[in-house]
């Protein structure tokens, strides 16, 4: 069956996702063959459904330039990873505010509300993808001053409303039917900080090395401080990152960053550089990502913390392509194996993106790379058994 695009715009209340959600569920074809064997240390895998793989894929914000162009590409790339290769049940949304989300998400939770109320009982594991603009935001401290800045990572809706994705998981993982069953979570969005400014945070510029300290023994040559900068100009030091990388603006010819709406909000409302500098973090100030990863869970980043993620017209965000070459390329080994492993998938992932992409600056030559990170709390192996091909 062809998985239909629920559009944000036809979706009008939480009813409407109620009878989408009674559609696809009621129509899902289980397993070939469900009585795969399973061991003590692996997922169980035998069960008839696979499960439902959720894909939110955001496209078209309120603003014109902060427009995902590749979000069809995505749609696509999933729809064959999940649905043809995977043999989960796909349900796809595009272009939901951060309420729509929300309804999804409650409707996941409230599963017997579906004609299908066994289906998650049913099924093998969970999967979501979300694809969106998204940053990292301070919880904020009532006014008070604190030394701890505590943060969440988040999607933005494309009312450019932000929802966590600590939230999201958490609502899965409250599903009483999907307890001790994987749920994987695949999220195509930037992680930057939400108060940094775009031409100036974000992008990974390698390691700083003390310029005083390398000139005394850990300096490639042994050199005064002066000759350094003169042999290796793009070498950083504290007062001056490394190939200006500071000063440049994403090239927007080939890759797209996700980066944090409030970004260009504030440009679009009057609010300058130095105005967006002003926000500065003390120094003995404590910085903390609150980690969204919880029992029996995977989460894939498609970047680092506080950097940026990128996408590229035409292919889509490059952790996502990566997704769908890494599980393409196991099906055609899998004649010689019996399993297909998600360690596997992941790790061909991680190389993948950063193997073959990369983005440009445009005031130089020189070029940045991204980093797919995950984090999971799953505590057996994942197998998908390809015994239905």
């Amino acid at each position: 069956m062809a998985s239909m695009v629920h559009i944000g715009k036809e979706v009008l209340s939480e009813k409407d996702v109620e009878d989408i959600f009674d559609s696809v569920l009621s129509s899902a074809s289980s397993k070939l063959k469900p009585t795969t064997p399973t061991y003590e240390d692996e997922y169980d895998c035998s069960n008839r459904y696979r499960g439902l793989a959720l894909i939110i894929c955001n496209e078209n914000f309120k603003t014109e330039n902060h427009r995902r162009d590749y979000c069809d590409d995505e749609i696509k790339l999933m729809k064959e990873t999940f649905g043809k290769h995977l043999n989960f049940t796909v349900l796809i949304f595009k272009d939901l505010t951060a309420e729509q989300i929300n309804w999804v998400i409650h409707r996941v939770l409230f599963y017997k509300a579906c004609k299908q109320p066994g289906f998650h009982r049913m099924s093998d594991c969970f999967a979501c993808v979300l694809a969106s603009h998204g940053g990292e935001e301070s919880r904020g401290s009532n006014g008070k001053p604190t030394l701890v800045d505590l943060r969440d990572q988040c999607l933005y809706g494309v009312d450019h409303k932000p929802i966590t994705t600590k939230a999201i998981i958490k609502k899965i993982n409250d599903v009483k039917a999907l307890k001790d069953k994987p749920k994987l979570f695949f999220i195509q969005a930037c992680r930057s900080r939400t108060q940094m400014h775009i031409t100036t945070s974000g992008i990974e510029h390698g390691h700083t090395i003390d310029i005083n300290s390398a000139s005394h023994g850990n300096c490639p040559t042994d050199c005064t401080d002066e000759f350094y900068k003169q042999s290796f100009p793009e070498c950083p030091t504290q007062n001056e990152p490394s190939l200006k990388a500071n000063h440049g603006i994403i090239s927007e010819k080939k890759d797209n960053a996700e980066a944090s709406i409030f970004h260009k909000l504030g440009q679009l409302f009057g609010l300058n550089k130095n105005d967006a500098e002003k926000i500065i973090e003390p120094e003995d100030m404590i910085s903390i990502l609150d980690q969204s990863c919880t029992d029996d869970t995977l989460v894939v980043y498609s970047t680092a913390s506080e950097k940026y993620s990128y996408g590229r017209v035409k292919l889509g965000g490059w952790m996502l392509v990566c997704l769908n070459k890494a599980v393409d390329e196991q099906l055609r080994q899998s004649n010689k194996s019996y399993h297909i492993d998600l360690m596997d998938i992941l790790i061909a992932v991680t190389s993948a993106v950063a193997k073959n992409f990369e983005t440009h600056l445009s005031d130089d030559n020189s070029s940045r790379k991204c980093a797919v990170v995950f984090e999971h709390c799953l505590y057996k192996e994942l197998y998908f058994s390809n015994n239905w091909i």
